[in-house]
């Protein structure tokens, strides 16, 4: 039976990638020696290594894992400041990268394992401090004599860069765009014509009804008004042909569009073919080999090649630590009551506009005990932190942290989450991560399909229209039957349940224009969990379009994620749903602070009012507790995290904390606790209010010294008004 590697696509698809990563790593170490900050481009470098050793693993080439092994090391030591940049070392790398070119599949001129082993004794040599380090040559390659007109002996395909797929995608896109247009001026140009025949046949009835009086009329008269009639009618003939024929080739041209669409997409399995030698090879690694099982669901679910491939290293990365980090012994796994083989799962599934790709294991989960002891000594949290849950997975995420003191081949460097992170928010996408002790870890990545064509709500604010990506759309709502309130002067739809803010787009973007909104677009924002509704005076429906950013010439706007061309011609700006999650509250809230880390409090403003502490990581619940606050005569000021609410009570006293308790660093059970043991805030009253309703939780948030226990899902602006005014005494 032909294995994952007989396949030429997918050994085609590695060696594309391979060769991508060593010409961005050749690039990189030619410009080292005399880069201004050559720490910085060498934490690049070492990426390209990464994945270049990743895709190694993949294809069982152990000689090239050695070689891109040891290229780490010595990139790790430039990284660490151990060794600075040389001539020699950069050429020891370079060669490093030319033989791991000429040992992939179907390289022209291999290289042997003897002469590979001598570059893994090189490397290892300027790790240990050689210098100069004795650079080894591989023998120069013999020219191929060419086949015909200039091409070379067994080259039966050729290779075309995705750049020139997505350019002809543009050109599509313009294309259409100007179909749409003469579409357009051919509806017009039948409804000329039936207004030309409308008025000829006037003129004609005219003509007539002269020559029926008496009066008379020219016979060149006659003849011009009959001849006019024809040409109308001839005219209104070729006008519904022209219309015809326009929208065949709109029809036609969709096709083409997602046609080229189809050459960028591709399946999920161009990545995750190669994962069962990889939790093969890592689960025999090691002192103690492993028994694990890969599942495979969701292969062939499409996405743009330019998102696959942004992620590849960040599933090969997860996949990795599922094994190495998650899965346990079989004798391990025995002990504690489960079967002796694990089971990693990827799943892949296609959600509207968006792919969901899951990264699952069974086995011991994250030891948060562990994790938070090991944060605390890193410096990334508090010495006394009691941080649980989600805030403390979010440490998992930090750059350069690792849970492993010692460094393998494929752990312990520090590269990892990070940089699964970072890639994944540049494409516009979120990961989550979950974890029970004992039973297992589980990363999800929500990614767009595609990054060139967006369907996107039309919506008109005044005088312009704008595009709003459907990928960040809840749901459209009218607000003529919507339920509208207003807190502390600030309007809050009241749906499902929860208290949304209803910002009006037009205020936030400066539309001009006079402003009759009659609807609102509800958008998420996973990374921050931020819900807010757009108040829009129309919507005008859903088009698919193709997106280009603004140019060097304008830059980066604020709010603006790139533009499109409508069908009449005119420039629609396509909206970034992120920015606006955050810079909605200047509308929600004119006289919120600057900034959310903002210091500044006006004594004179808040004197002889009660001074109340907000400590919530979510700014849109942050907000709406201000504004409540301050509006029912208290003067607020607010924390972004425990740590920040600590900070607030050391520069002046309050009368009450409003705290959440999930925040990253120091939570709301730690943040209560401190309050409690520190001389001079040991009776502030201290109120919860947060998501988690368990009894247990509430013990918890009691035991720690907390006031009163509220939830946010049964939120009553009422209810906390009258819990601080208690707890105040006014």
């Amino acid at each position: 039976m032909k294995g994952w590697a007989d396949d030429p696509e997918l050994v085609a698809t590695f060696r594309a990638e391979v060769d991508e990563r060593l010409a961005s790593l050749c690039e990189g170490l030619l410009r080292l020696e005399a880069h201004p900050s050559p720490r910085q481009l060498v934490a690049s470098l070492f990426r390209d290594a990464h994945t270049v050793k990743g895709s190694a693993r993949m294809l069982g080439l152990d000689g090239v894992v050695d070689v891109a092994h040891r290229a780490e090391d010595l990139l790790g030591a430039l990284r660490d400041g151990r060794l600075q940049p040389r001539s020699d070392l950069v050429d020891v790398l370079l060669v490093a990268a030319e033989g791991i070119s000429r040992s992939m599949p179907g390289a022209d001129h291999p290289v042997d394992p003897d002469e590979l082993a001598a570059m893994v004794a090189a490397l290892d040599a300027a790790v240990a401090g050689e210098d100069p380090v004795v650079v080894p040559r591989f023998a120069d390659p013999e020219p191929e004599e060419p086949d015909g007109p200039g091409r070379s002996r067994g080259a039966h395909s050729i290779r075309v860069p995705t750049r020139r797929v997505h350019d002809l995608l543009d050109v599509v896109g313009e294309v259409e765009l100007d179909v749409r247009r003469i579409t357009a001026n051919g509806r017009e140009l039948t409804r000329l014509a039936a207004d030309q025949l409308r008025w000829a046949r006037a003129l004609r009835d005219a003509t007539t009804e002269s020559l029926g009086s008496g009066l008379g009329a020219s016979p060149a008269l006659l003849e011009a008004v009959h001849a006019l009639l024809s040409v109308g009618d001839r005219l209104a003939a070729e006008s519904r042909e022209l219309e015809g024929r326009a929208e065949d080739a709109v029809d036609r041209l969709a096709a083409v569009r997602d046609a080229t669409m189809g050459l960028a997409m591709v399946p999920v399995r161009r990545v995750v073919a190669g994962f069962p030698q990889l939790v093969r090879e890592l689960a025999a690694s090691g002192p103690e080999p492993r028994d694990v099982h890969l599942v495979l669901t969701g292969q062939d679910v499409e996405l743009d090649t330019r998102v696959l491939d942004a992620v590849a290293d960040s599933l090969r990365q997860l996949v990795t630590n599922a094994v190495d980090h998650g899965c346990e012994t079989p004798a391990e796994r025995v002990a504690a009551g489960k079967s002796s083989r694990a089971t990693v799962t990827v799943a892949a599934r296609s959600a509207g506009s968006t792919v969901v790709i899951e990264v699952t294991d069974d086995g011991r989960g994250v030891d948060e005990d562990a994790l938070r002891a090991q944060a605390i000594s890193r410096g990334l949290l508090p010495a006394d932190s009691t941080a649980t849950g989600s805030s403390l997975l979010q440490v998992l995420f930090g750059a350069g942290f690792s849970t492993r003191a010692e460094v393998t081949q494929t752990s312990g460097r520090g590269v990892g989450l990070d940089v699964v992170r970072t890639s994944v928010e540049e494409l516009s996408g979120s990961i989550d991560v979950t974890s029970q002790a004992g039973r297992g870890t589980r990363f999800v990545l929500t990614l767009p399909v595609t990054l060139g064509v967006l369907r996107c709500l039309i919506a008109r604010v005044g005088d312009e229209r704008y595009a709003v990506p459907v990928t960040g759309v809840v749901e459209t709502l009218g607000l003529a039957g919507a339920a509208r309130h207003e807190v502390a002067g600030v309007p809050v739809l009241a749906r499902h349940g929860a208290m949304l803010p209803l910002v009006d787009l037009g205020q936030i973007l400066d539309a001009p224009g006079e402003r009759n909104p009659r609807a609102a677009i509800v958008v998420h924002y996973a990374v921050t969990d931020e819900t807010l509704a757009l108040a829009v005076d129309e919507l005008e429906g859903e088009l698919e379009m193709v997106v280009k950013e603004l140019g060097g010439f304008l830059g980066r706007l604020p709010t603006v994620a790139g533009a499109t061309i409508d069908g009449d011609g005119s420039v629609l700006l396509v909206l970034d749903v992120r920015e606006l999650a955050v810079r909605q509250l200047a509308a929600a809230a004119p006289h919120a602070p600057v900034a959310p880390h903002s210091r500044t409090h006006d004594t004179q403003q808040g004197q002889g009012r009660p001074r109340v502490l907000v400590v919530e990581d979510s700014v849109g619940v942050r907000e709406l507790q201000r504004v409540i606050l301050e509006g029912a005569g208290y003067d607020v000021v607010t924390a972004v995290d425990g740590t920040d609410g600590a900070a607030h009570l050391s520069e002046a006293p309050v009368d009450l904390v409003l705290s959440d308790v999930e925040m990253p660093g120091m939570d709301g059970f730690m943040l209560t606790r401190t309050i409690r043991r520190t001389r001079g805030w040991e009776d502030v009253p201290v109120v919860i209010m947060t998501s988690r309703g368990d009894e247990t939780d509430q013990r918890a948030g009691l035991a720690a010294g907390a006031s009163a226990y509220l939830l946010k899902s049964r939120f009553d602006q009422a209810e906390l008004i009258t819990t601080v005014r208690r707890l105040v005494g006014r």
